[in-house]
């Protein structure tokens, strides 16, 4: 998808032959025809663009969808790219740093977020119901980040992480599990692994920063059963079958589909 597709839709007769109804050409025919509703509307203008996750197109009463095969991608963010499909000020976003990689993933939605200055992995799918099993806060997905602070972490200010919660712009934030890992050669300072099992937004730094302590980086290593493992910054590779099983095992139990 070009850029410009992103940020207004795509073009009708293009969403159409993805759909499988032929040439871009026909499709052109179908829709002068008025044979094409969007949003129960009939469309008879060529050059409409539609957005294939909002509008609900049919083709003579039949609601179409895009004839895709089903992909599920590992990415390894880097720190100062966004995680969104368009920003109106021109920074980097993940699809730009995708497609300077060689892929265009603009028909796949994000899992979950990493703010701008964070990094590491983060997970991408056509796949709407496995989007919506791994997001949703009540089923607790387990992330696991790794985060640079400033000094030592104080016990009590881990304990009061993991059991109390620490209060935050009204919330009261909760970390499943705090460990140190400085023994495992990570420079430049005080590292702690964490786990999390809910996803409010910017949650690490705001816990930190509440109890005094500034975050120098966080990256994300694990979300739900995926590993970062060895791949490397603003790389992608597309998940093994064992793995989307996992995924699907995970999300599919808690929301009771079969």
């Amino acid at each position: 998808m070009e850029e410009n597709e992103i940020r207004k839709g795509i073009r009708l007769n293009r969403y159409l032959a993805q759909c499988g109804l032929g040439s871009r050409r026909k499709c052109d025919a179908l829709i002068s025809a008025g044979q094409i509703l969007v949003n129960g509307i009939k469309v008879t203008e060529l050059g409409v663009r539609v957005d294939p996750c909002a509008d609900t197109i049919a083709h003579n009463g039949v609601q179409i969808k895009e004839v895709r095969q089903l992909e599920y991608v590992a990415y390894h963010k880097s720190r100062g790219v966004l995680v969104t499909a368009d920003d109106p000020q021109g920074r980097k976003t993940i699809y730009d740093e995708l497609r300077d990689r060689g892929y265009d993933a603009a028909h796949l939605k994000y899992i979950g977020r990493l703010d701008m200055d964070s990094e590491g992995l983060l997970l991408l799918t056509n796949d709407g119901d496995m989007v919506h099993a791994l997001t949703h806060p009540r089923f607790q997905i387990k992330k696991v980040y790794q985060v640079q602070i400033d000094r030592a972490l104080l016990q009590a200010d881990s304990h009061a992480m993991v059991e109390q919660g620490v209060v935050s712009e009204g919330q009261v934030l909760h970390a499943g599990a705090i460990r140190s890992i400085e023994e495992r050669g990570l420079k430049g300072g005080y590292w702690y692994e964490i786990d999390l099992y809910e996803g409010k937004n910017r949650q690490i730094r705001r816990m930190f920063e509440a109890l005094g302590y500034s975050v120098k980086r966080l990256k994300r290593v694990q979300f739900s059963s995926i590993k970062i493992g060895e791949l490397i910054r603003a790389s992608y590779r597309f998940l093994e079958e064992r793995e989307i099983r996992s995924l699907k095992n995970r999300g599919y139990r808690v929301t009771g589909r079969k």
